[in-house]
């Protein structure tokens, strides 16, 4: 296969000087492209030897790409290289060519050709490669996708498809886009945007999450925020599956797989958080000259009516009756 990068600039390995020997000389091409890493070669590649060839050069607006085919080695992001400089970027790997394994956080993620993992570069991280491969890299700094994505760092290390759903069409657009650049017009800022929408959308999107779902730090993180969604619209009448669904980007379908494992569904969830911001209410002095429609209406529900039945029932006394 070759290079989707055709524009920017050529690095090549064999291309060093007297001074330096190849593999050392990668050694700083890498480095000088992504972040400050460690470079580790293959016991058996010794430094004469070692291919290596990277386009870069190249990208539109705050996102870059580069595009790698090398023999095997290892590159490790160290927290001794992370103290040194003030890089903040994250980073995602397209396998376009044999095996890569990303690992981060705890995490390991095993990329065949198809798939896709992110990484974050402030975070100790390494990258492993047993033969030669073929990657492209899409690199951009951490606060830009801070702005698209939630929590991005709940996605590093993980393996993505990129061969369904959305995280096809991402795949698909920005190796497509990029054999383009040359020919493309000058609004970099709007085409960054979309690129980096697009990224945030494949892996928030519930094809994705379902991939990850085993993983417990992802879940547990997905979870949690939607607690905080329905602490903070507990007030909202028109708080109920489909708007807490569409609040974090997923399907109904896989907010209820989300809750299967929970002592409570999501509507029980919703009912009881309301019942008790009620009872605390009823509590208030505060509150004291308030109806009880003025208060149901002030947790979420639609009626006194509905909110008197379902807090009997929860707590074995009428609203009226607890006052």
């Amino acid at each position: 296969m070759g290079f989707f990068i055709s524009d920017g600039y050529r690095k090549n390995a064999q291309d060093v000087g007297d001074n330096k020997h190849p593999f050392e000389y990668w050694s700083d091409i890498v480095c000088n492209e992504f972040v400050k890493l460690d470079c580790v070669k293959k016991e058996d590649n010794t430094d004469q030897q070692f291919y290596g060839e990277l386009r870069g050069g190249v990208g539109i607006g705050d996102v870059r790409f580069a595009e790698v085919i090398s023999d095997s080695h290892q590159v490790i992001r160290s927290k001794q290289q992370i103290s040194k400089t003030s890089e903040a970027d994250f980073l995602i790997s397209f396998q376009l060519a044999q095996q890569g394994i990303v690992r981060q956080s705890g995490r390991e993620a095993i990329l065949t050709p198809g798939s896709f993992a992110m990484y974050d570069s402030t975070q100790p991280y390494s990258i492993s490669f047993k033969e030669n491969f073929h990657q492209f890299i899409v690199q951009m700094p951490k606060e830009v996708l801070n702005r698209h994505l939630m929590n991005p760092e709940q996605y590093t290390a993980i393996q993505m498809s990129g061969t369904s759903g959305l995280g096809a069409v991402m795949t698909n657009f920005i190796l497509s886009m990029t054999k383009e650049l040359s020919h493309l017009d000058q609004a970099s800022n709007e085409l960054s945007n979309n690129i980096i929408n697009m990224i945030a959308m494949a892996f928030s999107s519930s094809v994705m999450l379902e991939q990850v779902g085993s993983n417990s730090v992802v879940k547990e993180s997905l979870i949690n925020r939607i607690h905080q969604y329905i602490e903070t619209n507990l007030c909202n009448t028109n708080l109920n599956n489909q708007s807490i669904a569409a609040s974090q980007g997923i399907s109904i379908r896989y907010l209820n797989k989300l809750f299967e494992e929970q002592t409570e569904s999501v509507h029980s969830l919703v009912l009881e958080k309301r019942l008790n911001r009620g009872l605390k209410l009823l509590q208030d002095p505060y509150y004291s000259g308030h109806s009880i429609e003025t208060i149901a209406y002030n947790v979420g529900f639609s009626s006194a009516a509905h909110f008197s039945r379902c807090f009997k029932k929860h707590f074995g006394q009428s609203p009226s009756q607890y006052r």
